[in-house]
C-alpha cells in the first residue's frame, strides 16, 4: 500500500513530513498518468499542479476555505486528495466523476468550472458574500497562464483591485496549457520566464534557502539583494500592481525547502 492510499481527506496532509509530501507527489503523478492513459483527459495541466495542490491543501482549511481552479482541468490531484481517489479510476466515464470541479460531486469543489478565466470574478463574489454574512473563511483563485489571457480575468483583476476584498490570486505560470498560448500577455509572461534576471533571482533564492535553519517554517516574498534584479521583478509584475493587487512570490513550498 502506498502513502496515497492512506490519504482520505486533505486535512491529513498537515501531518505529513516533507519527505512524505515528496513521495505523495510521485504517487499522485503516477495515479494521474495511469488513469488518463486509459480514460483520456487533460494530462499536462494536472501534472503541472501536483505540488501546488499539496501546498494549497496544507495552507488552507478546505472545505471551509474555498479554492477555485481555472481552468478546471488542473484539478485532478485536488480530486484525488479530497475523497475521490477510488472514484478517480472512472474519470470522464459514464457514471464516473467529471474532468472538472463540480459542486454536486464534492463539497471541496467550491465552484463549477470548465474552461477559463472565471476564477477571479468568482472568488471576488464569494469574498463579498462572506463579508456581507460576517463569516470567516479564505478564498483562493488558481489561474493558469493561459486562462489569464481571457477578458473576464482582466475584469476580475480590475474589480478586485477596486473593491479591496481579502482574496488570494495564484498565477500558475508553468507553460503547461492544453495548447500553445497566444496573445500579448502570454508573450509577456514567456519573456519573463526565460529572462536572465529571473533565473538569477531563482538561484539567489535557492542559495539563501539552503542556509536557512531546517526547523523554521517560512515563505519568503522574494530573494536576492541586487538592485537591478529588484527593478526587473518590479517591472515584471507591474501589470498586477496597476490593478491594485499586492504581489507575493512564494518559493516552491511553504517550508524552507522546495518540494520538487
Amino acid at each position: 500500500m502506498g502513502l496515497l492510499d492512506r490519504i482520505d481527506s486533505p486535512c491529513e496532509l498537515k501531518n505529513c513530513t516533507l519527505d512524505e509530501l515528496s513521495q505523495l507527489a510521485v504517487e499522485l503523478r503516477r495515479c494521474i498518468i495511469d488513469t488518463v492513459s486509459r480514460t483520456g483527459g487533460h494530462l499536462a495541466p494536472s501534472l503541472g499542479t501536483v505540488e501546488l495542490t499539496l501546498a494549497l491543501h496544507r495552507a488552507f482549511d478546505c472545505p471551509q476555505d474555498k479554492i477555485i481552479w481555472d481552468v478546471g482541468h488542473q484539478s485532478y490531484a485536488h480530486k484525488i486528495l479530497t475523497g475521490r481517489r477510488e472514484a478517480f479510476s472512472g474519470l470522464r466515464q459514464k457514471g464516473g466523476i467529471t474532468g472538472f470541479p463540480k459542486r454536486e460531486e464534492s463539497v471541496y469543489d467550491s465552484f463549477g468550472t470548465g474552461h477559463s478565466s472565471t476564477s477571479i470574478s468568482a472568488a471576488l463574489g464569494m469574498a463579498t458574500a462572506r463579508d456581507i454574512a460576517g463569516e470567516q473563511y479564505r478564498v483562493a483563485a488558481v489561474i493558469g497562464d493561459g486562462a489569464l489571457t481571457g477578458g473576464e480575468a482582466f475584469e476580475g483583476l480590475n474589480n478586485a483591485g477596486t473593491l479591496g476584498k481579502d482574496i488570494t490570486v495564484i498565477l500558475n505560470d508553468n507553460g503547461m496549457s492544453i495548447a500553445p498560448n497566444v496573445g500579448a500577455m502570454s508573450e509577456y509572461l514567456s519573456r519573463f520566464r526565460v529572462a536572465h534576471g529571473y533565473h538569477r533571482a531563482k538561484q539567489d533564492i535557492k542559495s539563501f534557502l539552503k542556509k536557512y535553519p531546517a526547523h523554521r517554517r517560512t515563505c519568503m516574498p522574494h530573494g536576492g539583494t541586487n538592485q537591478g534584479r529588484r527593478a526587473f521583478r518590479a517591472r515584471a509584475w507591474q501589470h498586477f500592481y496597476r490593478h491594485g493587487l499586492s504581489i507575493h512570490r512564494p518559493i516552491g513550498w511553504t517550508q524552507h525547502r522546495p518540494l520538487a
